[in-house]
């Protein structure tokens, strides 16, 4: 075995000729069982020929029985704790030969356990203000807001201005820019909350007192940071038609309006959203100490990682990122250019993960954390469950993945973490 990383192991394996040559007789007996070949039945081939004609497949055949069980052997006898998937290097198969191949392997690392209990960490109480409440109720009446059309007098701030716009910027529309502006290039019929800080920087002030059926020109100063690039610290011309003027009304706030909502009176109301708005409180108070403890775990150990696992990690984080950008309109070519800020932003993410996977592990195992058959069976119909899928069916899936011991794994950490919050020294933020 040859140490080539802090985690990661060469191993050089070797299987006795006389047990290839076992192997290799077992394999051809299976081939001259079922080979056809013309002018011979199934079974008649002679051997001299067999092996001429299907000298790959046989030996394929010897290579898959062979290689896993002395694969397992080898790591068994160097007493390795294997991670992520083998990677298969030089292979030497033939007939009355010794088998020799070489595989590479990361293995789980060795550290130091932290110190993890009694860790000094500040809790914030989770307090409710009125005015939150208040902030709260508001909110719900905007959900039911009506809207009413108002001839007799000229846009204000707070208002909302229906609006056609088209534009341009150096002679030519901004969607012929860069077609991620095409949003921005033009509309026909646009609703605009007229506030200082909506769409475009100054957009909304330059339309103050305008009239339903007036047109105006806007000129708008992109800042050099803007969200797209290619418009940065550009100026551009919108040519805009006020069509409406809509006046949000809201509802009264009184049992009425709390009755709209399925609950019996106001006051009921902000008992309700005072309630939820103490559990998020609550919520947020956890998780600032969750990220506490969890930053000390990651500052008081300092050891080396598989470099597979965190390439996985790495992927995953990247493909999620994409996705949820994706999802919310963003320009591939746009991705493509903050690609190293992505990937060093995953490889910070994913190598945080996996330490603090190992740190938990280790912890769960000091303390004796157990997850049972019964437990992981529960979390599994949950998620089932949560997903609208057959239990069955999703429980097969996980196992055909070997997803089932991944989750117990996320199950283990997760309660080891719970556990060094228990033991921790919490102090009023």
């Amino acid at each position: 075995m040859e140490n080539i990383g802090p985690c990661r192991r060469k191993l050089a394996v070797e299987v006795p000729a006389d047990e290839v040559d076992r192997e290799w007789r077992d394999a051809l007996d299976e081939f001259r069982k079922y080979a056809q070949l013309p002018g011979f039945r199934a079974g008649r081939v002679p051997v001299a020929m067999l092996e001429r004609r299907f000298a790959k497949e046989i030996t394929e055949e010897v290579r898959r029985r062979l290689l896993p069980q002395y694969f397992r052997e080898a790591i068994a006898k160097e007493k390795l704790q294997t991670v992520g998937m083998p990677d298969l290097g030089a292979i030497h198969l033939e007939k009355g030969a010794p088998f020799t191949f070489q595989v590479t392997v990361d293995i789980a690392p060795e550290f130091a356990l932290p110190a993890y209990s009694g860790l000094k960490v500040n809790r914030r109480a989770a307090s409710v203000k009125d005015e939150e409440v208040e902030a709260g109720i508001l909110a719900l009446a905007e959900q039911q807001a009506t809207f009413e059309e108002v001839d007799a007098r000229a846009l204000a701030l707070g208002d909302f201005a229906v609006i056609s716009y088209t534009s341009a910027c150096d002679g030519k529309p901004l969607a012929e820019i860069t077609p991620k502006a095409r949003a921005l290039s033009e509309n026909a019929q646009f609703w605009l909350r007229m506030d200082r800080d909506a769409f475009l920087p100054g957009f909304c002030e330059a339309l103050v007192g305008a009239a339903k059926g007036d047109r105006r020109q806007v000129l708008v100063d992109f800042p050099a940071d803007f969200r797209i690039p290619e418009l940065g610290g550009k100026k551009a011309t919108y040519f805009v038609e006020v069509l409406g003027l809509k006046e949000r009304k809201l509802p009264a706030l009184d049992d009425a309006f709390a009755k709209s909502l399925q609950i019996e009176s106001l006051d009921q109301l902000k008992a309700k959203v005072r309630e939820n708005l103490q559990a998020a409180a609550e919520e947020r108070a956890e998780a600032e100490v969750r990220e506490q403890v969890v930053e000390q775990l990651l500052k008081a150990a300092a050891f080396d990682l598989p470099e597979t696992l965190v390439a996985a990690n790495i992927r995953q984080t990247m493909y999620n990122i994409v996705r949820e950008n994706a999802a919310r309109g963003v320009e591939p070519a746009e991705l493509r250019e903050k690609g190293k800020e992505i990937h060093d932003f995953a490889h910070k993410r994913a190598e945080e993960r996996v330490k603090l996977a190992y740190i938990l592990l280790g912890i769960a195992k000091a303390e004796k954390i157990e997850v049972k058959d019964d437990e992981l069976e529960r979390e599994i119909e949950r998620l089932a469950r949560q997903a609208g899928r057959p239990i069955g069916k999703f429980r097969e899936e996980i196992q055909e993945r070997g997803a089932d011991e991944s989750l117990r794994e996320q199950m283990l950490t997760s309660r080891a973490l719970d556990r060094v919050i228990a033991l921790a020294s919490l102090q009023p933020a």
